[in-house]
């Protein structure tokens, strides 16, 4: 949560409609050689942008998760999108974000904080788990190191 970050691949120059709801897809991983995330970002005229993440931080799995879900709600919260929906084949996020599981231990009840407080700069904010299947691009992002 207080490491670097480093952007290692984004697509920019958005052209940002306000009042319009964009889609956010993240995937966070933790391995062996490092941890990193991948964001899929689509605006609401369907173009798509992609973005890997390097954590210069050890993490766990669910950390990184975290991680990537809150590098994303910055991003976009930085090109002043006000409606997101996010995206997150994390069980544990998604379901600790609708108090349907309990964040155990300082680690998660710290992401958790979070992210409910970066939810809150939106004017509409959802999360849901989506099958892993269908978060492949983000999935194949997260692992660029």
């Amino acid at each position: 949560m207080s490491g670097e970050l480093e952007v290692i691949n984004e697509r920019t120059e958005l052209k940002l409609v306000q009042g319009e709801t964009w889609d956010l897809f993240t995937d966070g991983a933790s391995h062996a050689e490092g941890a990193g995330a991948g964001l899929l970002l689509a605006s609401p005229s369907c173009e798509e942008h992609t973005y890997a993440l390097r954590f210069n931080f050890e993490v766990t799995n669910n950390e990184a998760e975290y991680e990537a879900l809150l590098a994303g709600l910055n991003i976009t919260h930085k090109m002043n999108v006000t409606k997101l929906r996010a995206f997150t084949d994390s069980q544990l996020v998604a379901n600790q974000f609708s108090d349907a599981f309990d964040a155990h231990g300082p680690s998660m009840q710290k992401y958790l904080k979070l992210l409910q407080e970066s939810a809150m700069r939106f004017e509409h904010f959802e999360l849901a788990q989506v099958p892993r299947n269908q978060n492949k691009k983000a999935d194949v992002l997260s692992w660029l190191l």
